[in-house]
């Protein structure tokens, strides 16, 4: 396939790209790629499932959604399209164990994928389509976040939300078989809802806005095949997506890179160890990692001190959480957890768990500091998200040491096996029995052979 066409609107220019997108014209290194997000992004919907947060998503999808026959994952029910986009992105997301893309600081998959999905088995597609439609989707995804730059996100937008939903636009149109015409209407009508704002951090609304997005990209899709229209320049109009959420910048690069090359490699996907914002990786990591070193209980710890740049610092903006959600975006949670636990699962994000006494008394040792030299336009460039990490024993020590890039990142990549081991236990997690886990496993790994999507995801194969 050759590259996205250097005319026309960006609206244009996204749904001539993906509308004729074909499994083969993706390179295998890409294609094994998006096969790896599909795997990791099922695996945390499943894990975010169980979560009480999700429950009550799916009890409203269950009272104002039923009657259709997409699947929600992790309870095998069954809702309208809408409504299986919308309660599974917003599984997808709860754990914030989800992939991430530093082509406009974006979760692509945990939109894209719960469109993409409903899309494929409302259309009755099967594998190859899926894997073709996702690999659409994300990249028209971190393309318009490469367009955007990190300023928009740096604004005050989430960028997941508002590139996220346009490119399950794309993705699910691609799924549904709508030509170039009607896709481009599709990515217009989700720009012109593109939504999300940062300050939500740390609550509900971040997750629940995950599925919104789903949702919008997924419904802008099925209504252009039904022929409403949207504005060609939804982007570029005086009132448009670029000038009011991006002070009228774009990077042309950003598009042009369609079909040249796959952001799905670079710069690649960072996929998650812990179930908390990437910008507490490093620190939680590297801390993981000194604590085991050493041999350190949490007797021994003094104190430790994570120093950080300018994107974890406003990333990370509660010390002191009260509830699961704050947790997530908490250095002294992270650390702390490791700390107090040894490690950090979907089990410690509880409210019961935030009040045990020995989490509490490790949150209390732990410190974060932005600091100048991490926040170095040549450091964020290479290490976006990286810690420096100090651990002052009680009987005197301190060992430090420093990471740039914690194990999942693309150039500190997670193995298919780690990633493998991660699926897994996202699905015990979710009391799922091990031969049915290891099954969708070993599916997923050959997605494009699967005759059904349907029955790929549902337990008894209907």
């Amino acid at each position: 396939m050759d590259a996205a066409s250097t005319t026309g609107t960006i609206a244009e220019r996204l749904g001539a790209w993906s509308a004729a997108l074909q499994f083969d014209d993706v390179p295998a290194e890409a294609a094994h790629a998006a096969k790896r997000c599909i795997l990791d992004t099922i695996g945390v919907i499943v894990a975010g499932s169980r979560t009480p947060t999700a429950e009550r998503v799916r009890a409203h999808v269950g009272r104002n959604y039923a009657g259709g026959a997409c699947t929600v994952l992790g309870p095998d029910a069954a809702a309208s399209p809408a409504g299986a986009a919308l309660a599974n992105g917003m599984a997808g997301h709860v754990l914030d164990f989800d992939d991430t893309s530093y082509a406009g600081i974006i979760h692509g998959s945990c939109i894209v994928l719960p469109a993409v999905l409903a899309a494929a088995e409302e259309g009755g597609r099967d594998g190859r389509a899926l894997l073709e439609a996702f690999t659409a989707g994300v990249e028209a995804t971190y393309a318009l976040g490469l367009t955007v730059t990190d300023s928009h996100y740096f604004k005050g937008w989430w960028a997941t939300g508002t590139c996220g939903a346009v490119g399950a636009a794309a993705g699910a149109a691609r799924a549904l078989g709508l030509n170039a015409a009607q896709t481009s209407q599709a990515i217009g009508l989700a720009a012109v809802q593109a939504c999300g704002m940062v300050a939500f951090l740390g609550t509900d609304a971040k997750p629940f806005m995950a599925g919104r997005c789903a949702t919008v990209g997924l419904e802008a899709a099925l209504l252009a095949g039904q022929g409403l229209t949207a504005p060609a320049d939804a982007f570029e109009n005086r009132r448009g997506f670029l000038q009011l959420l991006n002070d009228g910048g774009s990077d042309a690069a950003g598009l042009d890179g369609l079909g040249a090359s796959w952001r799905l490699l670079e710069p690649g996907i960072f996929f998650k160890r812990y179930p908390i914002c990437s910008a507490a990786h490093a620190g939680t990591e590297m801390t993981e990692r000194l604590v085991g070193e050493a041999g350190l209980g949490l007797e021994d710890v003094a104190e430790v001190v994570c120093e950080v740049p300018h994107l974890v610092a406003i990333s990370l903006e509660h010390d002191d959480p009260a509830r699961p959600t704050e947790a997530q975006f908490s250095m002294p949670f992270a650390v702390g957890a490791v700390l107090a636990h040894g490690t950090l699962g979907p089990e410690h994000l509880s409210a019961e768990g935030l009040q045990d006494p020995r989490l509490r008394a490790a949150m209390g040792k732990v410190a974060m500091r932005e600091v100048a030299d991490l926040s170095a336009p040549e450091m964020t460039r290479r290490y976006p998200e990286s810690a420096r990490v100090t651990i002052r024993t009680t009987d005197g020590r301190e060992l430090t040491d420093f990471l740039g890039a914690p194990t999942g990142m693309p150039e500190n990549p997670a193995s298919d096996d780690a990633l493998g081991d991660k699926f897994r236990r996202c699905l015990a997690f979710a009391d799922w029995p091990e031969a049915r886990a290891d099954a969708l496993e070993a599916a997923l790994w050959e997605i494009e052979a699967a005759p059904d999507v349907s029955a790929l995801l549902r337990e008894d194969g209907s």
